[in-house]
Order: structure tokens, then sequence, then C-alpha cells
């Protein structure tokens, strides 16, 4: 099973693919995307095809997304939306929006960069709530 985790940070969107079965899974893949310009076709399209690039590459079976609230002192930016807008028109599976309080559940992975951390947490979560459904 590919399980792909996901956090839109500021015009990033950080991932981390985990591969296995059961509880038993390993790092696969991670990088980020960057969305350069939010005003410009170009960039979006660009933004769009990597996107998809990434999602054929990973073939993930469900993806799990650090949620971002839309109002509030910590909401989203306009870049995060727009990432978020094309990564759902993009996705090839189900998506699981994941709230802060199960991220903070998840542990850390020892030798994952920090910012790649929220993104490895997103799939395990996302993980746990298929194991449990």
């Amino acid at each position: 099973m590919n399980i792909l985790g996901i956090e839109l940070e500021s015009n990033r969107l950080n991932y981390v693919l985990l591969v296995g079965e059961g509880d038993e899974f390993e790092v696969a893949q991670f990088n980020r995307l960057v969305l350069t310009d939010t005003r410009s076709r170009e960039s979006l399209r660009s933004f769009h095809d990597a996107t998809k690039t990434m999602f054929n590459g990973t073939k993930p079976d469900i993806i799990g997304v650090k949620d971002k609230p839309e109002s509030g002192r910590l909401r989203a930016g306009a870049a995060a939306l727009k990432m978020e807008g094309i990564m759902l028109a993009c996705a090839t599976c189900d998506v699981d929006f994941v709230s802060g309080k199960r991220i903070n559940a998840c542990e850390n992975r020892e030798g994952l960069k920090v910012y790649l951390q929220p993104a490895f947490k997103a799939a395990v979560a996302a993980v746990r709530k298929l194991a449990t459904a």
C-alpha cells in the first residue's frame, strides 16, 4: 500500500511517500514542490504538471493532507489554497484531511528533515484512520 502524506507550507507542497502493509511502513520517497507565483498562469500550470507527475510517480492508495484552516488567525494563505485546489483536482485516490490534533498524536521520524515531519505524520495518521475504519 502506498500512503502519501502532504503538508502545504507557504508556497511549498512537502510530501512523504510511505510504502508497506499493516503497521510496517518505510519512507520510500520525499520531496517538495514549489508554487513560484500565485498569479502567474505559467507558474500554476507548472505546479499542476508537477503535481500530476508526483501522483503518477507515487501511485498513492490514500493521501493524507495536513488540514489548513480557511479562516482565523492561522488560516491558509492564497498559495496554500491554490495548491490545495490543484492537488485535489489531480488526486488519483481518496484524500483524508488530517487535523492538527491527529498530527500531534504521531511521533517524528528519525532521519527525516524537520520540514518533512508534518507530511510524514499526515501519512501515518491517514494509515491509522484507515486501519480503524
